[in-house]
């Protein structure tokens, strides 16, 4: 679908209505490593199996709940342990009591609006074989309520299911559900009809495989606005391994299997579960596959639907499940992947490239829970606190203790998180496509989120999204692509604040820990420019830095003369750490217009002509006279002698471009009848005609005569004299009186009579 422009926003009138919302947060990150605490807290159990976990506002109080399903005892006494823990705002959480499941072994569950009331609704997955019906709870904004709809629902027995996967696949503006399968059984979709029912999708590769599914991973992998979904198999069949499969969304409902993407659908594994994330920051969704006693795979995204695959990881390994999230805030995604069945878990760092680096080693408090192979099988990256730094939530599907590990952040940093809103697209913004671009490390760098609701096998990271920005003093650009077809725009966003933006381009600040002082100023110049002098309204003593490299001076001179048209930030900086002053100037340069002016090059005695100028959208004639116009694109010239102009054009952006135009102006025309002429072919004076230089005639009538009155001669044509013919023989030499008449192209008429003498 075609992206449609919305509106394009500076979030810097979010000041009039919250002071707090200043500009920037600046400071020079220390390199220390980011370090975690491990903290009790209400939802975490060492008594039960917890298999799943997801953090949403399931309140819509605007800080992140956690929900967690799984059931304590054993087959067949089973006792639900599902529960959602509300946020007081301030990271203490409570057991809702709002959620009563009779389910025996909900191991996963997902949140998503499905009837657009602007709260969350929670589907819970039986599994495990016990035939139970899966329960859809509708939010009532402060009460559950299990929708007990017959028919075509997703109220229906699906045993031992992956993951519970909300998308809206067709884009009408409601969130469809897809349910995969184990035990070699068809996979499931069910169509929203918007009056809360569902109606099941059974055409299709995509419903009527069979295979043993871990789970479904719904993405735009092709940047068009509409979802893709990529299944993971553990086997196909009674064959094991399986191969996985990619589903292409055509936009019409239809999905199309990508059998030539390359190994992410053609390698056979025992796959686990996967995770959509732009790894390298190309700004197209890469995959990462989990998978059991193999290896685990990153598939890159090449743009034109292949991926090229690089493992991860040791060769033979078990990764159960695996999440993203930038835990440091540097501008990329980092992962952990959870080992289960003896083999360990890893903690992946990233190097904005797509370079992983396996720093497990560093974090002994988070993985002493991973050494030795145990169960784990819920990991969530979670802002708890909404203090900018990700938390990690695990939990363990046996009697293990679950863990929460508190990100302790540093001093200060860059990082933004957006509550996204959909009004023409489904109101969960599932689907929609984040683009953020700040200068990190001097360096311009784009990122890209989509909101999802299933970013892990049996977790899920909230569907606001984070990013972390390293050094950067704000977001150059920040873009949000909703499924509609809508595109908001906006510029200069501070950072380390919690936002919530509208498909209507609206925003609000959730959250502000911003305590810079800031000014910003925007400078249009046009090109050509040897240099540009920026005027801090700070002391001396800053720092300037621009993302155009070393284009700008420490005394604030920025060198255009190198610099190609675009839009370049400068910022001068006053002061360290979170606190200080930020004066940035945004410095956009235009190319001149090329004007161009059609005219003809010469003009006879007394003609008029049509001039018009090009390339610009307005214009200046200099000097005027003669002219019909002085200020106009097209102008008529009236004149007597040659004219020389300067046109001077200029564009929207206020960037001229002058063109000298110069018009030669015949004298006027002088006609001269010879009295004599030698017809003998000798190639001189061999015709009577007159004697004139350039086209000068509009009518011309010649006529010769004898001396006794009889026509000899006549012509019309322009141009054509009298041979000294006569009848088809030759005139005898004599005198012969003639007529000639004409009309000139200033428009004067003449007649001259004559006598010409023909001599042979």
């Amino acid at each position: 679908m075609p992206g449609m422009l919305c509106k394009t926003a500076n979030l810097t009138h979010l000041m009039k209505f919250i002071p707090v919302f200043l500009f920037v947060v600046l400071c020079v990150p220390a390199r220390a490593q980011v370090t975690f605490t491990s903290v009790n807290t209400a939802f975490l159990d060492s008594q039960s199996n917890l298999f799943g976990v997801t953090w949403i506002d399931a309140d819509n109080d605007n800080d992140l709940d956690v929900c967690v399903s799984g059931f304590m005892g054993a087959p067949p006494v089973w006792v639900n342990k599902t529960e959602l823990f509300l946020n007081d705002g301030t990271g203490i959480f409570s057991p809702s009591g709002q959620i009563s499941s009779n389910h025996k072994n909900p191991m996963r569950h997902g949140w998503a609006d499905i009837d657009n009331d602007d709260d969350p609704d929670l589907y819970l997955a039986a599994t495990w074989n016990q035939n139970d019906i899966n329960q859809l709870w509708i939010n009532n904004g402060g009460s559950f309520t299990l929708n007990q709809s017959a028919g075509a629902t997703p109220n229906t027995s699906q045993p031992y299911e992956g993951t519970v996967s909300w998308a809206d696949y067709n884009n009408d503006g409601w969130v469809d559900l897809f349910l995969p399968r184990w035990n070699n059984l068809k996979n499931r979709l069910f169509k929203n009809n918007g009056n809360g029912t569902f109606a099941e999708v059974t055409a299709g590769q995509l419903v009527n495989d069979l295979a043993w599914t871990s789970g479904g991973f719904w993405c735009d992998f092709d940047n068009d606005r509409d979802q893709d979904i990529f299944i993971v198999n553990y086997q196909i069949g009674p064959t094991n391994p399986g191969t996985n499969d990619l589903y292409r969304n055509d936009g019409n409902g239809v999905f199309t299997r990508m059998t030539g993407a390359g190994p992410i659908v053609s390698a056979p594994e025992r796959g686990r579960s996967a995770n959509w994330v732009d790894v390298n920051n190309d700004g197209r969704p890469d995959l990462f596959v989990c998978n059991q006693d193999g290896q685990d795979l990153m598939h890159i995204n090449q743009g034109n639907g292949t991926f090229v695959t690089v493992p991860v990881g040791d060769a033979n390994h078990t990764s159960w499940s695996s999440n993203w999230g930038d835990y440091d805030n540097d501008g990329d995604q980092d992962m952990i992947a959870i080992g289960t069945w003896n083999t360990e878990g890893r903690f992946w760092q990233n190097d904005g490239q797509g370079n992983l680096t396996d720093v497990s080693d560093s974090y002994p408090g988070i993985f002493q829970l991973m050494n030795g192979g145990t169960i784990c099988n819920g990991i969530a990256w979670t802002d708890a606190n909404l203090d900018g730094w990700l938390d990690l939530h695990i939990t363990q599907p046996d009697l293990a203790p679950d863990y929460f590990f508190l990100n302790d952040g540093k001093p200060c940093g860059s990082w933004l998180e957006i509550k996204c809103i959909g009004i023409e697209s489904n109101h969960s913004a599932i689907g929609t496509t984040l683009r953020a671009k700040a200068v990190i490390n001097g360096t311009p760098v784009w990122q890209m989120r989509q909101v999802s609701a299933q970013t892990a096998a049996t977790a899920n990271n909230p569907m606001w999204q984070h990013f972390g920005f390293g050094d950067a003093a704000f977001v150059d650009s920040l873009l949000v692509e909703w499924p509609s077809g809508k595109t908001c725009v906006f510029t200069q966003v501070p950072v380390r604040q919690v936002l919530s933006i509208s498909e209507n381009c609206t925003a609000s600040v959730i959250k502000s820990l911003n305590n810079f002082s800031t000014s910003y100023r925007e400078i249009v110049s046009c090109l050509p420019l040897d240099s540009l002098q920026l005027s801090a309204s700070l002391p001396a003593g800053g720092v300037w830095t621009a993302d155009c490299g070393n284009c700008v001076t420490q005394s604030g001179w920025l060198k255009t003369s190198t610099l190609a048209a675009g839009s370049y930030l400068a910022v001068y900086q006053q002061g360290t750490g979170c606190d200080g002053s930020i004066d940035s100037f945004r410095v956009i340069l235009n190319n001149p217009p090329v004007v161009s002016v059609t005219a003809p090059d010469t003009l006879n005695y007394k003609e008029s002509a049509t001039l018009v100028a090009a390339g610009a959208s307005a214009y200046y004639w200099e000097p005027s006279a003669g002219l019909s116009c002085s200020d106009c694109a097209s102008v008529e010239l009236t004149t007597d002698s040659s004219a020389f102009f300067v046109v001077t054009g200029t564009d929207a952006n206020g960037c001229t471009d002058t063109v000298h135009v110069s018009i030669y102006m015949y004298p006027e025309p002088v006609v001269e009848m010879p009295n004599a002429f030698t017809p003998n072919n000798d190639g001189s004076n061999d015709e009577f005609k007159p004697a004139y230089k350039r086209n000068i005639f509009v009518d011309y009538k010649l006529i010769v005569y004898s001396r006794w009155g009889e026509t000899v001669f006549d012509s019309y044509d322009i141009g054509e004299g009298w041979d000294g013919m006569h009848n088809g023989y030759p005139a005898t030499s004599d005198v012969y009186p003639y007529t000639f008449d004409y009309e000139l192209v200033d428009g004067k008429k003449g007649r001259i009579v004559g006598q010409v003498t023909l001599i042979r």
